[in-house]
């Protein structure tokens, strides 16, 4: 489902080499991207701890999060993306909670690669380089301003100005190309 010419084939084809982003097995030896499924927060984890080399890590014995318990195939994953500051879940009344299976937004995914890169020390400028991304009212606006300085995402030229889209779920063919830039 990603044919030779596709949009964000490269990027695609390079986080499948590396064995980051890796698909659905459909059969008969075949595999498919689905390149516009959104990315899960679960997803996001995975990808990050690949992208990391898929470092040694031993999760903890208790889960840092209510609704990840100790066997979730995904267990490892989480909490090394949360041991590494990365992630910090909900507070809720009960107590942490991951929310695995909730599709990650843009600017949600921009802190993850802010936090992920080390949180580098970074001034965010005055004005957005995005008209739909408010300095004063969006919290991940420096990790967004980030993500363009870099040239990790480049947003969308309209009629109007650039475009980041912060509150739009991330699609697995964007995220394959942010993860390829960054």
């Amino acid at each position: 489902d990603i044919p030779q010419g596709y949009m964000f084939y490269d990027e695609v084809m390079s986080m499948a080499n590396k064995g980051i982003m890796s698909g659905y097995d459909i059969g008969c030896g075949q595999r498919e991207f689905r390149p516009h499924n959104a990315v899960s927060r679960e997803d996001m984890a995975g990808f990050l701890y690949r992208e990391a080399g898929s470092p040694a890590y031993t999760p903890p014995a208790t889960s840092p999060f209510l609704d990840v318990p100790t066997n979730d195939p995904s267990y490892k994953e989480i909490t090394w993306l949360a041991s590494k500051g990365v992630t910090t879940g909900w507070t809720t009344p009960n107590g942490k909670e991951f929310r695995k299976n909730e599709q990650i937004s843009r600017e949600a995914m921009a802190a993850f690669l802010y936090r992920s890169a080390g949180s580098p020390a970074w001034t965010a400028p005055t004005n957005s380089p995005f008209i739909d991304v408010d300095p004063s009212t969006n919290i991940f606006y420096k990790e967004i301003t980030w993500l363009a300085n870099t040239g990790i995402s480049k947003g969308w030229t309209t009629s109007k100005g650039q475009e980041f889209r912060p509150k739009e779920n991330i699609a697995r063919d964007a995220m394959a190309a942010f993860l390829s830039r960054y």
